[in-house]
């Protein structure tokens, strides 16, 4: 049993560890990207500050169409 473990181990050593500590770096080179770093606001604040923006334009949008709306069915009702 200690001679599998040991195989398992070397084995690991090399094949595996070179590529997971690849994708280990990758990993937080993506999760840095997404949070953002040292105060800078990541990809997920940028998404996060357009969505809000996007709720603004419609909902004036929305406003802006019903204000039309109701000034089109009084001047048609005159």
């Amino acid at each position: 049993m200690a001679d599998q473990v040991q195989n398992d181990e070397k084995m690991y050593r090399l094949i595996c560890k070179e590529r997971f500590d690849h994708i280990d770096k990758s990993q937080q080179e993506i999760i840095s990207l997404l949070k953002g770093k040292n105060g800078d606001p990541g990809l997920l604040d940028d998404v996060r500050d357009l969505k809000r923006r996007w709720t603004l334009i419609f909902a004036v949008v929305g406003i802006l169409a019903t204000v039309m709306i109701t000034q089109l069915v009084q001047w048609l009702l005159q």
